[in-house]
């Protein structure tokens, strides 16, 4: 008689030791690789908006700097002086009889000169700082400059530029030079040369200064006019401050 032997062919087999180590290997390799891609993906993101950020702050910071002088009345004065150090040079921009007015710890003051200057940090850099002084700086035909003094108040317009430097362009001389002191005339142009990071890109951009009649001049010449003439024709103003605007390509950032 022979002995039955039962179909086991049915029944649960268990999983091999290699096999669930081989499941376990796929597995972490797979969600590594999840892991890597979002990783890379929140990285790219992270630097896109980053980038944004530092191109909408270099724009809004240029667009200030344009506005403020497009906005210089025809009896502004303006003085450039510039530090030639061992490592770079430092512009000192004095802006006099300029309409400004803003609030300092919550106290509205208005201004009779702003400074525009660069202060060196220690990254190797510079933080451009934008001063607000109640007397004036400068002397001119009505008033006289005060003695140093501390400003009203400061803001700074840009942390850890690299490069700033400025040059006027005076209308006379067709010549971009870097110190500015003549009373009277206003420079045609500002060009700012700035690298805004380390290895970063050189920014050349030019400010436009319209030219405008000096209102005190103007009465002058009225004054003169009826005092010679009896009549109270009033004359045509010349344009700028120096004379005639000599025509030169228009500004802008290359």
């Amino acid at each position: 008689m022979r002995g039955y032997t039962g179909n086991n062919s049915t029944q649960p087999k268990g999983y091999l030791l290699l096999e669930v180590i081989l499941a376990m290997g796929l597995a972490a390799a797979l969600l590594s690789g999840i892991f890597a891609i979002a990783t890379g993906s929140m990285s790219l993101a992270e630097k896109v908006v980053e980038e944004g950020r530092y191109q909408t702050r270099r724009e809004a910071f240029l667009n200030f700097l344009g506005r403020n002088f497009e906005q210089l009345p025809g009896n502004a004065v303006v003085e450039l002086v510039t530090q030639d150090t061992s490592q770079r040079f430092l512009p000192t921009l004095t802006i006099q009889n300029a309409p400004v007015s803003f609030a300092f710890a919550g106290q509205p003051i208005s201004a009779q000169a702003i400074v525009l200057t660069t202060v060196p940090v220690p990254s190797g850099g510079v933080n451009v700082v934008l001063e607000y002084y109640e007397e004036p700086l400068l002397d001119d035909e009505d008033s006289l400059a005060e003695d140093r003094q501390e400003p009203a108040g400061s803001i700074i317009l840009y942390r850890d530029i690299w490069r700033f430097e400025l040059r006027v362009l005076d209308s006379r001389t067709m010549e971009w030079i870097s110190d500015w002191d003549i009373q009277g005339r206003l420079p045609l142009q500002i060009e700012l040369n700035a690298v805004f990071e380390p290895n970063g890109e050189e920014v050349i951009h030019y400010f436009w200064i319209p030219p405008k009649t000096n209102p005190a001049a103007l009465m002058r010449s009225i004054n003169q006019q009826q005092q010679g003439t009896g009549t109270t024709t009033t004359p045509t103003p010349t344009p700028g401050q120096g004379g005639a605007t000599p025509s030169i390509p228009g500004g802008g950032t290359r």
